[in-house]
């Protein structure tokens, strides 16, 4: 079967990426996994020191329910036409675009799919954006929804 890795932010330009994805598994009668990858915040000991460990383990728990709810967002239109998709949250300190990447390979997708512009606006153009790091950097195919 053919599996398609769809990486989301959640970000407005996410719902297109979501409606070119839907239509690509349904053509390709595809299986379809909707990833959401959280890089866990790291404070600096001088901000660190402010935040009380429940506090922290609050962000945390917040993040993970923000993340859920965007992949489970993201689904519902699959799981509305009947086809096969699973959801999965990435937690931790490695960049976007390198989970991506691990996800894929690691998955043995047969496509990625991501869009041009997400959450982090003028600062990607300086840096470089996720997708175009991904397009780089993965050895399986990417679609780049623009």
């Amino acid at each position: 079967m053919y599996r398609i890795l769809l990486a989301t932010d959640g970000s407005e330009h996410a719902d297109k990426v979501v409606r070119e994805t839907l239509s690509l598994a349904e053509a390709l009668n595809a299986e379809v996994t909707i990833l959401n990858v959280v890089r866990e915040y790291i404070f600096s000991a001088r901000v660190g020191a402010h935040v009380s460990d429940e506090n922290w383990v609050l962000i945390q728990k917040q993040l993970k329910e923000e993340a859920e709810e965007i992949v489970k967002k993201a689904a519902k239109p699959f799981v509305d036409k009947g086809l096969p998709v699973k959801t999965e949250v990435v937690f931790g300190h490695q960049a976007p675009a390198d989970a991506i990447c691990d996800a894929a390979e690691s998955g043995k997708y047969n496509l990625i799919v991501l869009g041009s512009r997400g959450l982090r606006g003028i600062k990607e153009a300086f840096l470089g954006s996720v997708s175009n790091k991904v397009a780089h950097h993965s050895g399986i195919n990417v679609l780049i929804v623009k």
